[in-house]
């Protein structure tokens, strides 16, 4: 038997027949992860979180949960594209977001901050009450209009959210989560090079943070240049050896990219960092697949399967290697 790996999934040639993973749809295959802290960076549980899908469909589509002991929430089973979450919690101010989910794994949301005071219950359903990203004292330097620009930016009105946010920056150069968020209105406009051009401002700006790290290698992605979007994580890789977001990030961006031995290293330091994201497990299972690992491979799919919060079509993947693995 011959075992090969195609783009990074795994497929399986058995002679004349073929197993090919089930086609990804548009329907329950994305998921997101996060967590909901305070202003001290604690957890804070009991949050209710509503998430609303703002892509195409038929019908409206609302889920709901709450976080966990330590703020943390996890959920699967998402259809892919832009939803808006919604986080309430007695005593604490009423906080939005929007978020655009991809398929074949979790969306990592930066973390939630919520801010002590009388939520926002007079809201309408979904409407943004916060900013894209969590409110920073550096932020509020730019009063009101820093306030009007992201909540344009989170009920997608990009183009007006565009100048507001362009302006405030030619008044406070210097300000990082204005060009975060200027990164992610340009990216939802497809106009990749000036999102690229921001998110890399806020690295130079905030080099001890890695989302906008992430941000610009998802972004160069977008725009077709795999290898560079790696070369960038792996450059900064050594300022976060800890984070387990950014390693998961850089795994599978290395993958993508076709820079295997990077991305299996980086996938084993996320697994190490966060035992509980069971999708490590899966994409070294395929590594292993394709190095003809077989005991290797057998023992992580078996690991992964017994794991919960997987991505839904990695587990039925995952299952039939299994079988197949098991016959050789």
């Amino acid at each position: 038997m011959k075992l090969v790996i195609v783009a990074g999934s795994a497929l399986v040639l058995a002679g004349a027949g073929a197993f090919f993973p089930p086609e990804a749809t548009a329907q329950t295959r994305a998921g997101v992860r996060g967590k909901v802290v305070d202003e001290e960076g604690k957890g804070v549980e009991g949050v209710t979180i509503e998430m609303e899908f703002k892509g195409e469909s038929r019908q409206k589509i609302v889920k709901s949960q709450l976080t966990d002991k330590k703020g943390g929430f996890v959920r699967m089973g998402l259809a892919d594209g832009k939803w808006q979450f919604t986080f309430t919690k007695e005593g604490y101010k009423t906080y939005s977001m929007e978020m655009v989910l991809s398929l074949g794994g979790f969306s990592e949301a930066p973390d939630i901050v919520l801010t002590r005071g009388a939520s926002a219950a007079a809201a309408s359903p979904g409407a943004p009450v916060a900013a894209v990203l969590p409110a920073t004292p550096e932020s509020s330097k730019a009063g009101e209009n820093y306030t009007k620009a992201v909540e344009a930016a989170q009920a997608g009105r990009y183009d007006e959210a565009r100048p507001m946010l362009e302006a405030i920056l030619a008044q406070f150069p210097n300000l990082a989560p204005a060009h975060y968020n200027l990164g992610y209105v340009l990216q939802n406009l497809k106009d990749w090079k000036a999102a690229e051009a921001e998110y890399q401002r806020v690295t130079e700006l905030e080099p001890g943070k890695s989302d906008a790290f992430m941000a610009l290698a998802a972004v160069r992605e977008l725009d077709g240049r795999l290898s560079e979007a790696a070369e960038g994580l792996l450059a900064a890789a050594p300022n976060f050896p800890q984070d387990a977001k950014f390693q998961y990030a850089l795994g599978i961006t290395s993958i993508n990219a076709g820079k295997t031995a990077e991305g299996e290293a980086a996938l084993k330091k996320a697994t190490e960092l966060d035992p509980a994201n069971p999708e490590p497990l899966f994409h070294l299972a395929t590594i292993a697949v394709g190095n003809n690992r077989v005991p290797e491979a057998i023992s992580l799919l078996e690991k992964y399967l017994a794991m919960t919060g997987q991505v839904p079509a990695n587990v039925e993947t995952a299952k039939a290697l299994l079988g197949a693995l098991k016959k050789k």
